[in-house]
């Protein structure tokens, strides 16, 4: 064999196993339920500090955060307790920075607002 086929064939081998391996992991990726992302808080105030900060990453899927109203992508977080979840939000984790960009917000604000995105969306009144 001459030299210049064995690295033809190594390149050919390479490039089936690169695209055989690309589809991997497609099957797992769980979509967000309808309406997820979408919802806001009906007490004023909550939504007023829910549109100036949690919106920007929690309405957003390519953010990688849990989507308001994703009942199953907030589900492993809540099992850590509200108590986890307030430090969390407050010293920052992972992605997630400190205060969630709400520097205005107190405990209680955050405690609302995880509630409420943690919470399957509901019904607009009226539909």
């Amino acid at each position: 064999m001459r030299a210049g086929q064995s690295g033809k064939r190594g390149a050919a081998v390479g490039l089936l196993l690169s695209m055989l391996l690309a589809g991997c992991g497609a099957e797992d990726t769980v979509q967000a339920p309808a309406g997820a992302g979408q919802g806001v808080p009906t007490d004023a105030k909550l939504a007023q500090l829910y549109g100036a900060s949690c919106k920007q990453c929690h309405a957003n899927p390519a953010a990688g955060a849990p989507l308001t109203g994703d009942v199953q992508a907030w589900a492993p977080r809540l099992e850590k307790g509200m108590d986890t979840l307030l430090d969390h939000s407050i010293n920052g984790f992972q992605g997630m920075p400190p205060l969630g960009l709400c520097m205005q917000c107190g405990e209680a604000d955050f405690r609302a607002l995880i509630e409420f995105m943690a919470a399957a969306p509901q019904p607009a009144e009226g539909r």
